[in-house]
């Protein structure tokens, strides 16, 4: 990676605790504004989506179970979603705010700033959370019978397959420990 990519990624992950800070600071001062509702919505979504995957998937940990590939893609997908309207709201809702403490120079500084990084932290979320989607939380997943055990086959490589066995549990969670793993198929 050359010098201004990496310098971009960084810019990006500085600008999202930066921009979670202002939807903050949105919900906060911006109440009676016409887009207000729609960032309380939004926000609302994202922490619900989060708080299932990580909060869920914590809670699951503890029963010795995990999150299957289909609710970890949804409520990832949701959470990405919900955090580029996010994004374009606090926009809406920052830039035409007046700081009278502040002078036009740095006022007009921090605005553009802002700007930039909500721009940056959008294009590499819209490049790099779809990839993100596919590879991390897009296992082929398949159930299957095996010595009259029911289990979940994950198909878990990257370039080359690699499969792991998991006990099926319904079709919204699995077993968190594998029960084999190798690069070929229980049968094959």
């Amino acid at each position: 990676m050359d010098g201004l990519s990496q310098m971009m990624f960084t810019l990006a992950a500085v600008g999202v605790p930066v921009l979670g800070l202002a939807g903050l600071y949105c919900l906060l001062f911006c109440k009676g504004e016409e887009h207000y509702k729609h960032l309380v919505r939004t926000a609302a979504v994202f922490l619900g989506a989060a708080g299932l995957l990580t909060g869920g998937g914590a809670v699951l940990g503890l029963f010795g179970l995990a999150w299957r590939s289909g609710p970890s893609v949804a409520l990832f997908g949701v959470m990405l979603v919900s955090s580029w309207i996010g994004v374009v709201l606090t926009v809406i809702c920052l830039l035409p705010r007046q700081w009278p403490m502040t002078g036009v120079v740095l006022r007009r500084a921090v605005k553009g700033a802002f700007l930039f990084l909500a721009v940056l932290v959008l294009l590499v979320s819209l490049w790099l959370g779809p990839f993100l989607m596919m590879f991390a939380f897009g296992d082929t997943e398949r159930v299957v019978e095996y010595q009259g055990q029911t289990l979940l086959e994950v198909d878990d490589g990257f370039m080359d397959p690699h499969w792991s066995y998991y006990v099926y549990h319904g079709p919204l969670v699995r077993g968190k420990e594998r029960v084999y793993d190798e690069y070929s198929p229980l049968w094959g």
